[in-house]
């Protein structure tokens, strides 16, 4: 701990070195010397006056600003390459003009000359117009280069939106895939449900069927066989009868009489048996009207039949 404390406060932010203040004093005792120059230059090239006002001031004002501003535009202002290039290549120019222009005239000083050559008078003078043909030329590249620089961020954000644009319909049709796979895997599970419940009480149902005209058969099968018996004993009854009327004839209309009746109850009584196996909740009457007996008949008779229904059914199952 001791050890640390010492080193922390040694430690120090470092001072910023500050020196705008010399570049500032450089740029105003060059701009001095450049500004003499020029004025210089231009009254023995023959820039005319205004008044008492000379007119050499155009030389400094015109190629120096566009010199500072091809500087700024080659290498701080935000633009295309075309506008950058010819920035740089218009900042040289233009500064190899303005340096040959200002030692011509401190070689006509030094050489006591009262007129620079032809050629630099003829440069001088193009100097101004020059430095507006290269201006023009500049604001218009830059302008060119801008409207091509938003073309350029306009289209990506078309190419992003359109990119984005499919990634979400890409994802809808996915998800909504998923939705009709699953609502179809579900309508297929319902239906299946369905047809297996509706299977089921249809398998019950000829299960029931089966089992119903199966006692049925058995019925009609016992009511046939009850049948023959009446008619086997019908023919005993005929043949004792014609026996009796042959020895007593009074006695045997009676007794054929009453083995008839007694033929018509056993014939009733085995029809009306079939007929409650089928209807099980027939009214007595109605037994009685079915078989060709009378209600009274069948209202007498119909629950010792029922039993016996309910017997020959419990026998079959």
């Amino acid at each position: 701990m001791n050890d640390v404390a010492p080193i922390t406060a040694a430690v120090k932010p470092a001072r910023r070195d500050n020196l705008l203040w010399v570049a500032a004093l450089i740029l105003v005792g060059g701009m001095t010397e450049v500004w003499a120059s020029w004025l210089y230059i231009a009254s023995v090239s023959g820039f005319p006056k205004i008044g008492a006002m000379t007119t050499g001031w155009i030389l400094p004002v015109t190629a120096e600003a566009y010199w500072a501003t091809a500087v700024y535009a080659w290498l701080a202002a935000p633009a295309g390459g075309r506008s950058r290039k010819f920035a740089m290549r218009s900042a040289a120019v233009m500064f190899a003009l303005s340096l040959g222009g200002q030692e011509s005239g401190h070689l006509m000083a030094f050489a006591h000359r009262s007129a620079p050559p032809v050629l630099v008078v003829m440069l001088l003078t193009a100097l101004p117009l020059l430095a507006v043909a290269l201006i023009a030329i500049l604001v218009e590249l830059r302008q060119r280069d801008r409207a091509e620089a938003a073309e350029a961020a306009r289209e990506a954000r078309e190419v992003s939106e359109v990119a984005r644009l499919t990634a979400e319909t890409a994802a809808w049709k996915a998800a909504w895939r998923q939705a009709t796979a699953a609502a179809g895997t579900g309508a297929e599970a319902a239906a299946a449900a369905v047809r297996a419940e509706l299977q089921d009480e249809l398998d019950a149902l000829a299960a029931r069927l089966e089992d119903t005209r199966g006692g049925l058969e058995a019925a009609q099968a016992e009511a046939a066989r009850t049948a023959q018996e009446n008619e086997m004993f019908a023919r005993r009854l005929a043949a004792a009868d014609r026996a009796r009327k042959r020895a007593n004839p009074a006695a045997g209309k009676r007794e054929s009489a009453r083995a008839k009746k007694m033929t018509e109850d056993v014939d009733a009584r085995t029809a009306a048996l079939a007929v409650l196996v089928r209807d099980p909740r027939i009214s007595g009457s109605a037994l009685g009207l079915s078989v060709g007996m009378s209600k009274r008949w069948g209202c007498l008779h119909r629950d010792e039949l029922a039993a016996m229904a309910a017997d020959l059914e419990e026998s079959q199952a």
